[in-house]
């Protein structure tokens, strides 16, 4: 038998535990129970061939989670279209000071080319400084291959060429830079060779890390630059 005094303690711990818990909970940030939600299309364009296209109708209408066997689905190009804020973090190089650029993407569709995209970026570098990149996709849907252009305002050009691959969960990877015999980006009388991977995660985010090597010394980190997609509601 547990004594009076105990079990009066004891209520009252509890008691005070349970006013605790009240108090901190009221103190905390009340947030919504939902939120609005940002209808989501499949990226569906003119670059792939039927057969590629049908697979990826086939994925789109499934209401379960993919399962070993299923069809990978194919990367659509057609995932560029839109406006995106470009946030680029890159050390000081002679392409450009070092730190934060800040910027925005506007990606279209060819009239006539259905595998070509091409697209402005508008953007300001960490003295200040407004530059533009002249941006043109092409892809080619049987080999799998992008071939992304950067025309820099700064007076050099930045090609990143390489496979993309997938994963059953929608995650794409555009690796580039890996074939030596690729065009090399010359400026200031010496010559670039960047590598990298941009990884395709969300309908709304990709992310692209670099690596480069100057005049054939060793790769070395050369930033980040992000992707976010603006999209409707958000007021941007």
């Amino acid at each position: 038998m547990i004594p009076a005094r105990f079990s009066i303690a004891a209520g009252l711990a509890v008691s005070l535990s349970v006013a605790t818990i009240a108090q901190l909970a009221a103190q905390q940030p009340q947030y919504p129970k939902s939120s609005s939600n940002v209808p989501f299309t499949p990226a569906t364009g003119r670059c792939l061939t039927p057969e590629q296209r049908k697979v990826n109708e086939t994925y789109n209408a499934r209401e379960r989670p993919t399962q070993p066997g299923d069809d990978m689905p194919f990367w659509d190009p057609e995932y560029l279209v839109g406006t995106w804020d470009i946030d680029m973090r890159t050390p000081e190089s002679p392409l450009g000071p070092g730190g934060q650029s800040l910027g925005t993407l506007t990606m279209q569709g060819d009239a006539k080319n259905g595998c070509l995209y091409a697209g402005t970026l508008k953007a300001e570098d960490s003295d200040g400084k407004s530059f533009t990149r002249a941006i043109s996709a092409v892809y080619d849907p049987v080999k799998k291959v992008l071939t992304w252009t950067e025309k820099d305002s700064r007076g050099y050009t930045i090609v990143k060429q390489g496979p993309i691959g997938g994963e059953l969960g929608g995650l794409f990877h555009h690796h580039f830079g890996d074939d030596p015999s690729a065009p090399a980006t010359t400026f200031g009388g010496k010559k670039f060779r960047i590598k990298g991977v941009s990884e395709m995660s969300s309908p709304a985010y990709f992310k692209s890390d670099m690596q480069v090597s100057i005049d054939g010394a060793p790769f070395t980190t050369f930033g980040r630059i992000t992707f976010e997609k603006q999209l409707p509601g958000e007021g941007k």
